[in-house]
């Protein structure tokens, strides 16, 4: 497996609360025409690679993989922080809801956010700072053997993203051995990416940050917590409290949203077991089987009754389906 490796600036702004991004998603800014895009099949020997301009990510959704604004945005592998900012996806029209409750869910459905994500954003921002003032260098590595698998359902480029002298910091490390993300796995990652990071997921946990708050209950739910645009922002820590593993809250988010609008009459259980898209293999099996072999669970599974059973790094969820494709729509396999 090669090295994909792009070089680029990140603009602290972006950050919450001046900009909207949260602690584990983010843009880096690529000039169109330099050697932003770099592979080395054996790891060492980089080339240039223009595969990226002109193409088109296709997921849940289609968008360039380069913006107008000559941007990607990349998702830090192996964390997830508190939601910042998270709304549930339109009930579609070919639904067969009522229009009524349409509008119900719609009037409900605003952007939420998690105990602690304010904080794990300011900080990551106050880090980043370190490094320099309005913007500063960055390197986004991501070990794979083809174009299209560095990008993810969304169109985000996913891998590890370092700053500072000769890009020694690791983000994403950072990130979990801090305590402001937890560990999130997924079946595209491998056994030596996941075991760095649950080194540092240990480390976080002795901080006693999100992992001091982590909870297992998922009828705790707090309607109150609201995005706040542009603030304000109070001191790291000031919103302290209970939070749900994130890829559960999102889906928490929907069920709650349905629920309130009488779309969905069932337990959080009961939906979740009606996404049968959404599936995770233990981490143990994962490790010993690979997903070749590992027996694949719904997120229902996760539950005993309205808890938990697994940890954050217990679980490796499956990938979704993506596709990087040129502008004839052919999928991209070589750099």
């Amino acid at each position: 497996m090669g090295t994909l490796r792009i070089r680029g600036d990140i603009d602290i702004d972006q950050f919450w609360p001046g900009g909207s991004a949260d602690a584990d998603t983010t843009k880096i800014k690529v000039t169109v025409g330099a050697n932003a895009f770099a592979y080395a099949k054996d790891n060492k020997t980089f080339r240039t690679t223009k595969v990226f301009f002109g193409a088109e990510t296709r997921g849940r959704g289609t968008k360039q993989a380069i913006d107008r604004q000559n941007r990607i945005t990349a998702r830090l592998q192996g964390v997830d922080a508190p939601e910042l900012h998270y709304k549930a996806s339109a009930i579609p029209r070919s639904s067969g809801i009522s229009d009524a409750k349409r509008k119900k869910f719609n009037e409900l459905n605003k952007e939420r956010r998690q105990c602690w994500a304010e904080s794990a954003t300011l900080a990551l921002a106050d880090k980043l700072t370190n490094f320099g003032d309005a913007t500063i260098a960055c390197e986004f590595l991501s070990f794979v053997d083809r174009p299209t698998d560095v990008v993810d359902t969304y169109g985000r480029f996913v891998g590890n993203i370092r700053v500072g002298a000769q890009f020694r910091a690791d983000i994403n490390l950072w990130l979990a051995e801090e305590g402001w993300a937890f560990p999130s796995f997924y079946t595209s990652m491998s056994k030596d990416e996941i075991e760095t990071l649950i080194a540092a997921a240990k480390k976080g946990r002795k901080k006693k940050r999100i992992w001091k708050d982590y909870s297992e209950d998922t009828t705790r739910f707090d309607s109150r917590l609201l995005y706040r645009k542009n603030g304000p922002a109070g001191d790291i820590g000031d919103d302290a409290g209970p939070v749900l593993m994130p890829k559960l809250y999102r889906r928490q988010v929907a069920f709650r949203m349905q629920k309130a609008a009488d779309i969905f009459d069932g337990s959080f259980a009961d939906y979740l077991a009606g996404q049968r898209s959404d599936t995770y293999v233990t981490l143990e099996d994962f490790l010993v089987h690979k997903i070749e072999s590992a027996q694949q669970h719904t997120l229902d599974e996760l539950l005993d009754g309205r808890k938990l059973i697994l940890d954050p790094d217990e679980v490796v969820f499956k990938e979704a389906e993506s596709r990087l494709v040129d502008k004839k729509g052919r999928l991209l396999v070589e750099f």
